[in-house]
């Protein structure tokens, strides 16, 4: 397995909740939490971490059950991959680096850890950026014709019984290449160094069972959280970026966001899914705009 390591940057084994963490920690200012998503690493944040280093001590974790991070076996009823249980490991992890309170920008299934922990734990995040997501309930309730090609792998990696990891696990390197290539804008080639730590991780025989069980907690306890909290609304300010041809395929990614919090702004990017490493000069910007506000 590579390395997963980005210049400037210490690698560190930290607490999670009941589990190790694995992240990288760098810079110095107030603290940033980083998560990335599916099927990836933190080495989402390569092209990106450095700049934001020179404003903001940048904490950028593997999440449970991916890259060198811990890989529990899934239980019975997903609360082990559940957003919930993944926002109290970033919690400890950020505690055990001394921050009770932190900015949080996360993409894809980073970014649904990232609303939970603000909506279960609202006194620790101050800002929060969601990359190219909306909340996991309404991804579901709008899974119609169009989203369920689009959006197969949701139905797909939720299935239970070992599906998932049948399929997947026949050739994971070529579903990863699959998924990065059919998600990002046409002709992008990911950073080298990137795409070795997504495939290298992706072999760990763990991997599949993982990303199943993250995305069967997505369908049972992630979706059924998200509706018990249906109605109320995120106080901290909330940025949205979405790429032009990523998730949304065109619609008004700010438009659902209005409904879970108060302050909604952002913009859509000309690029596709992968934000972090199609757009990174943006990201950049907004960010630096973005949490440095407050101060």
């Amino acid at each position: 397995m590579s390395a997963g390591l980005i210049k400037g940057f210490q690698q560190r084994r930290l607490p999670g909740d009941g589990l190790e963490i694995d992240a990288l920690v760098g810079g110095n200012g107030p603290p940033l939490l980083l998560l990335h998503g599916w099927p990836q690493t933190r080495m989402c944040w390569s092209r990106v971490a450095p700049a934001l280093a020179a404003h903001f001590t940048v904490v950028i974790p593997d999440l449970r059950g991916y890259g060198r991070s811990d890989k529990p076996e899934g239980s019975a009823d997903h609360e082990t991959y559940s957003k919930r249980a993944m926002a109290r490991d970033q919690i400890a992890t950020m505690r055990a680096l001394g921050f009770e309170r932190f900015d949080v920008g996360a993409h894809d299934r980073g970014a649904r850890v990232a609303y939970r922990l603000a909506f279960d734990h609202p006194e620790t995040v101050t800002r929060l950026a969601s990359l190219d997501v909306i909340p996991t309930a309404d991804m579901w309730a709008r899974m119609g014709a169009k989203e369920a090609v689009s959006a197969w792998h949701w139905s797909m990696l939720a299935q239970p019984d070992g599906l998932a990891e049948k399929l997947v696990g026949g050739d994971p390197e070529w579903f990863v290449r699959y998924i990065l290539a059919h998600q990002s804008a046409p002709g992008f080639i990911f950073p080298e160094e990137n795409l070795a730590d997504y495939l290298a991780c992706a072999l760990d025989p763990r991997s599949v069972h993982t990303w199943a069980e993250d995305y069967r907690a997505g369908w049972t306890i992630d979706r059924e959280l998200d509706e018990k909290n249906r109605g109320w609304k995120l106080d901290m300010p909330l940025l949205m970026l979405w790429g032009e041809c990523g998730t949304l395929k065109g619609r008004d990614g700010l438009e659902p966001w209005r409904a879970w919090a108060e302050q909604v702004e952002g913009e859509a990017l000309p690029c596709g899914h992968f934000i972090p490493e199609e757009a990174p000069d943006a990201v950049i910007a907004h960010f630096t705009r973005f949490f440095g506000a407050a101060r």
